[in-house]
């Protein structure tokens, strides 16, 4: 028995022992995620997709036949999707010498020579092309490199410029000559060459020699002109601005300041926006980012006084790191570079002569390279991988596509939705795990798809298309392979609509009752015309803007009381009605305005007119706001905590219980963020018998520029 026992234990060990020795393969199983997409949550509209492309082709660094590149182009816009073109004419040194020494005449003999050269009748080879693939209002033409100055590789000074001397600035007595010289190009563009377009980046990165100095670079790496303080570049294309208007092009609008740093950018903003002659010449802010987040350039814009104005990433690489910008609002992105090529400031820099010679290179493997490689032996063309990744974005998400709401992602999955203007739903995400990863998803506020169908880019599989998605009701199901790049197509029902379902009924109205043009010291003074824009993002009916009639804390408030007259403005809109109203508040604590009261905020509305109070009292303010029929409340609720406030600060409302018992006001209102002891504070006035309306507004631009109605009212 014992002798059985041990044999048994021994044997049962042994086998133990040797299936543990045998690794076992056990399937995985796929990770699940849920995302809920909803078409009533709506960010930007994308103006569309695109790439930079070299318009002169130097293969070699000498220049080469333009026609080699159209089967590119032809790959770019057939197969990719790009419908912005980034067109690189380079460098910016085509007056080797002074036309005529007056800035104000075009020498057109010396003009017509220089762009009737082989060089310029590629580049205008390349651009009509362009026009013939129907690249017109996404046609952007880009100067960079150097201003005239000695060839790229010359001895003994390849960075003397007659507009500046060396170091290639530009000399603040040649600026009118660099605006002409560019303003000769883009007329002869037009008026000879008979290209179409109007959008114009007139420098590029003119902040990067600076920058850039090191031991590798011990002059900084050459971009553009050496302009590296935004007074002096704003200055500049101020004046090309009035040159062309001068010649009949005032047609012409810019991308700018594709500067290469934050630093340079957010100076040109502060500088620009000061001059609306200027602002009303910018279409587009033009920003740099290699990185995977855009939201610095995106803040700043939001902080200042045209914080509507939209914004054009103009170079980016990576799929990741376009992923990882999409949610920052810009309205394009535009990959660098289109295809294989050689620069010539790259060549300047030291990056050789074989194409290509300006490519991302510090990203991994071939992630930063061009979409396109070129074939030297057979002159032909190829697509690298991340000209499929791309395509998954650019090929299905059209111009005018608004990117709508989803929660659910995390880490192992990124996605991204957009409602075309033909009504179908696109989802572009990447699986960044080793796995399948099963998608269950829910669709809220959209057009019903019929139908929908999987995309994927891997290693091994471009632009595989999957089967269909199975469809029950409002969702849908579909497994996504590991580490892949992925595009989910829904068809509408609602063909050619844009309708996106809006939460509320249709015979609501939404409003956003707390709004500022400024908000103290931290923020610009937002212009007036820019109003109506900003209240298309949560597509708001009516907004309150509110003047300060307590201790002109909101810059600007003597300007702004006079317009609380009891109208809509004249700029409203059908659909945008911009009311003036008023706030009063002279806070306790937190400032240094000599007038301090322990009452407010009261917020206003209906006034007939308004000015600046000073009382002590909540009370009289209220009574005379009942005298014009005004309806009044307390606003900044959250700021309240669930016990007896022992602390003063800006803006508690520590009175509001004792003028709700008296009967003088007509709501309260919570603003910049919720709180749970403001919706307590009002439901003990409710058990009191207190009927009070509850509001909410986002006291912009004090809630850090988030959008107008990202609290709201109906």
């Amino acid at each position: 028995m014992r002798y059985s026992y041990f044999r048994t234990l021994t044997i049962s060990c042994l086998i133990f022992s040797i299936l543990a020795a045998i690794p076992l393969k056990i399937a995985a199983q796929p990770e699940e995620i849920r995302l809920e997409i909803d078409g009533a949550t709506r960010y930007q509209t994308i103006d569309g997709f695109g790439v930079n492309i070299n318009t002169s082709w130097w293969n070699n660094g000498e220049y080469a036949d333009a026609k080699v590149v159209q089967p590119a182009i032809d790959l770019l816009v057939d197969s990719l999707g790009a419908s912005i073109f980034r067109a690189v004419i380079e460098e910016i040194d085509w007056e080797a010498v002074n036309d005529d020494k007056d800035p104000d005449n075009f020498n057109w003999t010396y003009y017509n020579t220089v762009f009737s050269t082989p060089r310029f009748q590629g580049i205008w080879n390349t651009l009509g092309y362009l026009n013939i693939k129907g690249i017109t209002n996404g046609l952007v033409i880009s100067f960079m490199g150097a201003p005239p100055a000695s060839a790229p590789l010359a001895a003994p000074d390849p960075k003397k410029s007659w507009m500046g001397g060396t170091d290639l600035t530009i000399a603040s007595g040649m600026e009118d000559e660099l605006v002409e010289s560019i303003a000769a190009l883009l007329y002869y563009m037009r008026h000879t060459a008979g290209i179409l377009f109007s959008l114009v980046s007139p420098m590029n990165e003119t902040d990067i020699m600076a920058m850039t100095k090191s031991a590798d670079h011990p002059d900084g790496i050459v971009e553009g002109p050496n302009i590296p303080e935004a007074v002096q570049y704003v200055r500049i294309i101020r004046k090309l601005a009035e040159k062309l208007d001068a010649i009949g092009m005032s047609d012409i609008r810019f991308v700018a300041p594709d500067s290469g740093g934050d630093r340079l950018f957010g100076d040109c903003l502060d500088e620009m926006v000061k001059d609306d002659y200027l602002m009303g010449k910018l279409k587009w802010w033009g920003v740099h980012q290699y990185g995977n987040d855009a939201e610095n350039y995106r803040n700043r814009i939001y902080k200042s006084s045209y914080p509507t104005r939209p914004f054009w990433v103009t170079e980016t690489a990576g799929i990741r790191n376009m992923l990882g910008q999409l949610d920052d609002n810009a309205s394009a992105f535009i990959f660098w570079d289109g295809f294989d090529c050689v620069y010539q400031h790259g060549r300047r820099n030291g990056y050789g002569s074989v194409p290509p010679n300006d490519w991302v290179f510090w990203l991994a493997g071939d992630e930063g390279k061009p979409l396109i490689e070129y074939i030297g032996s057979t002159e032909s063309w190829k697509p690298r991988k991340q000209f499929f990744e791309h395509a998954q974005i650019m090929k299905f998400v059209r111009p005018g596509a608004v990117r709508i709401g989803v929660t659910g992602q995390d880490s192992s999955l990124s996605a991204y939705d957009w409602l075309n203007p033909d009504g179908n739903l696109v989802i572009v995400g990447r699986n960044n795990s080793g796995q399948t990863i099963a998608v269950s998803g829910i669709l809220s506020g959209l057009p019903v798809q019929k139908k929908m169908k999987l995309i994927c880019t891997n290693s091994t599989d471009n632009l595989t298309e999957g089967r269909d998605i199975t469809l029950s009701g409002a969702g849908f199901t579909v497994s996504i392979p590991p580490e892949s790049v992925f595009t989910i197509i829904g068809v509408s029902d609602e063909l050619s609509s844009t309708k996106i379902t809006k939460p509320e009924p249709s015979d609501w109205y939404a409003g956003d009752i707390h709004i500022h043009r400024n908000c103290g010291e931290t923020t610009s003074i937002i212009s007036e015309t820019e109003l109506t824009s900003m209240m298309k993002t949560n597509d708001l009916d009516v907004i309150s803007v509110l003047a300060d009639m307590g201790n002109g804390e909101v810059k600007d408030s003597k300007t702004d009381l006079p317009k609380v007259n009891g109208s809509d403005a004249a700029y409203s809109k059908p659909g945008r009605i911009v009311h003036w109203d008023a706030e009063w508040h002279f806070d306790p604590a937190g400032v240094t305005f000599e007038n301090k009261a322990l009452g407010g905020h009261i917020v206003l509305l209906g006034l007939n007119e308004a000015h600046q109070i000073w009382d002590e009292s909540s009370s009289k303010i209220l009574e005379w706001g009942k005298a014009q029929d005004a309806v009044m409340g307390f606003c900044h609720m959250q700021y309240l905590n669930d016990t007896i406030q022992n602390d003063l600060t800006c803006c508690i409302p520590v009175d509001y219980p004792v003028e709700a018992a008296l009967g003088t006001i007509d709501f309260l209102s919570e603003d910049v963020w919720l709180n749970d002891a403001a919706i307590n504070a009002w439901y003990r006035l409710l058990n009191c018998g207190f009927r009070l309306a509850w509001t909410a507004g986002t006291d912009f631009p004090c809630n850090e520029s988030r959008p107008f109605g990202s609290l709201l009212t109906y």
